[in-house]
């Protein structure tokens, strides 16, 4: 028995730099192999630390962005000897979410970095020993996995949304081919706030050809309510962005933010103009498509080299609207 004797080789960006599919999990193996001559444990109480680690009911289901972490806590328990390892191979078993309209779904998996990294989801640096994690796997879609994500992504980003987590919102519904995207009220308030900053906003070009005062209204009242969702069609998600990105400089806009706008508004341009000619007798014209366009643009943006679509985890409501909390 392997540890990693099935393989599951998920569909990802093209890497030169790092491993991935058999490469990294032969690599893991030998990682395995090595701990236990150090601690002097047989493998297969190794291969359990490791599947509760992972938090996964077979190890073959773990993949590249899991891998790659263990195999660096593999590693970096060889070096630092029996003393540490049982206490490295060991998730974080509590945590703490926001209630109400801010709470995400449980994480699948969180625990302090091994190394330095990118959170997958809006792009931030993490450092080592920072709590990140993997999302829960929640349905069978053939999407590019998304990676580990930062504190902020795993559990914050719905309760204190900032700009960016709007857009990348915004963005992931769009890209999965949903009917409209879906805010709670604080995301909402943070798009609210966003579009009425600056007054002139009304007289910019998309927002005559496609009025927003409606939608003001309801952001508003979502806003007030907090309530759990409130839905914005596909068109007006369209318009928002166009509005979006007519507005001037802002304090409240971070570089980040400006970096994530501009490279939404140039998918969504591709998505509709499909400048790579993408055969849609071959992609169709949902996420396929979109995605093939990503895979294809001629001026990669960090959007295009993450995975997606994201999950994006709806707030339960019952019949009348009112909020069920659930884990």
């Amino acid at each position: 028995m392997t540890l990693f004797g099935v393989e599951h080789v998920l569909p990802r960006d093209e890497e030169t730099d790092a491993l991935a599919g058999a490469e990294l999990r032969e690599q893991a193996n030998h990682a395995v192999a090595a701990l236990s001559a150090t601690v002097g444990e047989d493998p297969q109480p190794l291969f359990g630390r490791l599947l509760k680690l992972l938090n996964l009911p077979r190890l073959s289901d773990a993949d590249d962005h899991d891998m790659r972490e263990i195999l660096r806590e593999l590693r970096i328990c060889e070096q630092e000897g029996r003393q540490v390892y049982r206490a490295r191979l060991r998730r974080v078993t509590r945590v703490d979410r926001p209630g109400g309209i801010g709470r995400l779904p449980r994480p699948r998996l969180v625990k302090g970095a091994s190394a330095q990294g990118t959170c997958a989801l809006c792009g931030d640096g993490y450092t080592t020993g920072e709590l990140i994690g993997r999302p829960p796997f929640t349905e069978e879609l053939p999407y590019v996995p998304i990676g580990w994500l930062c504190w902020h992504c795993l559990v914050q980003r719905r309760q204190q949304p900032r700009r960016r987590d709007v857009l990348l919102r915004v963005f992931h519904a769009l890209f999965a081919g949903t009917e409209g995207v879906g805010l709670n009220g604080r995301e909402c308030g943070v798009l609210l706030d966003w579009l009425t900053e600056e007054p002139a906003l009304a007289n910019s070009k998309p927002w005559t050809a496609d009025p927003l005062e409606n939608t003001l209204v309801r952001l508003r009242t979502s806003t007030a309510e907090a309530n759990p969702a409130t839905w914005l069609s596909a068109q007006t998600a369209h318009t928002v962005i166009a509005v979006l990105q007519e507005a001037p400089a802002s304090p409240a806009t971070t570089p980040r933010d400006g970096e994530t706008l501009d490279a939404l508004v140039q998918h969504l341009a591709e998505w509709d103009t499909n400048p790579a000619d993408v055969r849609r007798a071959q992609h169709g014209t949902g996420w396929r498509y979109r995605l093939r366009v990503l895979e294809l643009t001629a001026h990669p943006t960090a959007l295009s080299e993450r995975g997606g679509p994201f999950h994006l985890f709806q707030c339960r409501v019952n019949p009348s609207g009112q909020l069920v909390e659930t884990e």
